[in-house]
């Protein structure tokens, strides 16, 4: 089944004048199948090995579609809303790869968007409320950094309400992430944490 970015690719290389061969064409080494190329595409009597990106193409990427391209034969190519940074744009240049970028391209379907929106409140959610579990044993210590972290508008902010550094409240923080009592993530996640462990434990 054709992930949405891949058909949003497929219908962007057609433009191009390149030809759609395959999908999912099974990269098999010594009988043994290691990968995968997302589309096999043919243009000007070349044929890539083409590997579809939903996001931003990262050297991890580039790296995968040399790889299948070595050991398929095929020229390689990469489809992508752009590059992930100036190491992965180098890459692309030295290896030769083919990037084609899709700017402003919507990759998924609308079904697709709302289990996407669905995962990530689900995860939101779990990673903010976990320390739940938590409330009415927290030790001092904790309780007063997060009264001043849900107080605070920033980190920093959050050390002046406790009086001690930005360097300390990190290392106070990093022991309550190693707890569980506090989630990973930006202020904001600790913040709503800390907003729902005093209500939990008032």
């Amino acid at each position: 089944m054709l992930r949405a970015s891949e058909s949003v690719a497929a219908s962007h290389l057609e433009s191009m004048g390149f030809r759609v061969l395959e999908f999912h064409r099974k990269v098999v080494v010594d009988g043994v199948e290691v990968s995968d190329i997302d589309i096999v595409a043919e243009k000007n009597n070349i044929v890539y090995a083409v590997e579809v990106k939903a996001g931003l193409a990262d050297v991890s990427s580039m790296r995968q579609a040399y790889v299948n391209s070595v050991l398929t034969g095929l020229r390689p190519a990469i489809v992508a809303r752009g590059y992930s940074d100036e190491a992965a744009r180098a890459v692309a240049s030295r290896l030769g790869i083919e990037v084609i970028i899709l700017d402003d391209q919507l990759f998924v379907q609308p079904d697709e968007l709302r289990e996407l929106i669905v995962d990530a409140v689900e995860e939101a959610l779990e990673r903010v409320t976990l320390p739940l579990s938590f409330c009415g044993s927290l030790s001092e210590e904790d309780l007063r950094a997060v009264r001043a972290i849900a107080s605070a508008e920033d980190f920093s902010s959050a050390a002046k309400l406790l009086g001690v550094t930005a360097e300390q409240l990190g290392r106070l923080v990093e022991s309550m992430r190693r707890r569980g009592v506090m989630p990973r993530g930006d202020f904001r996640a600790m913040r709503v944490a800390s907003r729902l462990l005093l209500l939990c434990s008032s």
